[in-house]
């Protein structure tokens, strides 16, 4: 259980909120938008980023607020790196999920299952890949900035933890802006990134020593 909960956490810690005071209209074409954001990612082999993230919890009354760097190599390789205010590192390489919290690494392998749920999710917000996650239904919503995806759980699993996720992004570069969770029990968190690069090199390494 206390696997699982570690993973729940990690899940929740890959948020991000969309922009407050948004007015979304369901759109009129949301196989043309889900086509064009399928085809960005298929075109990127990597992205790196800076983040800052808020997170909202029923027991606080301010935020607790965090930064790191994000990585992604195409089509099955992530490092999600808080440095601050304490080192929290996740890093998935293929068919393997690492967890380091200060300088000591997590056991994470004993939720099977769940573990692999998670892993797949991280991944396919990222890569696409959630266009064909048979556990949500998925809705395509538009401002005049802005496409969003609101992805509901169908999963039994993945339901008792969220009540849905959004993703926003950009209509003119088509690229992924804010993630959001939204927990079943209330809390959710709110991530931006910055300093972004597309199909640059990266390091290996980064992918396989946290």
């Amino acid at each position: 259980m206390k696997s699982i909960r570690i993973l729940i956490i990690i899940a929740i810690w890959m948020a991000a909120h969309g922009s407050m005071g948004q007015s979304f209209k369901p759109s009129a074409s949301p196989e043309k938008v889900l086509g064009e954001l399928r085809k960005t990612s298929q075109a990127t082999t990597s992205i790196q980023a800076s983040f800052t993230e808020e997170k909202y919890l029923a027991v606080l009354k301010e935020p607790e607020k965090s930064s790191g760097l994000f990585y992604y190599q195409q089509k099955d390789k992530m490092r999600w790196e808080q440095r601050t205010p304490s080192k929290y590192i996740i890093l998935i390489n293929g068919d393997k999920l690492r967890v380091q919290e200060g300088n000591k690494e997590k056991n994470v392998g004993q939720a099977g299952r769940m573990a692999a749920q998670i892993k797949e999710l991280m991944i396919g917000l990222v890569n696409g890949d959630f266009q064909q996650n048979k556990g949500f239904s998925s809705a395509v919503l538009e401002d005049s900035d802005v496409y969003q995806i609101v992805l509901t759980p169908v999963n039994r699993r993945l339901k008792n933890v969220y009540s849905k996720i959004t993703m926003n992004f950009s209509r003119s570069s088509l690229r992924l802006k804010e993630l959001s969770f939204f927990e079943k029990g209330g809390d959710k968190s709110i991530m931006k990134f910055q300093q972004e690069k597309f199909n640059q090199p990266i390091a290996e390494n980064l992918f396989k020593d946290l």
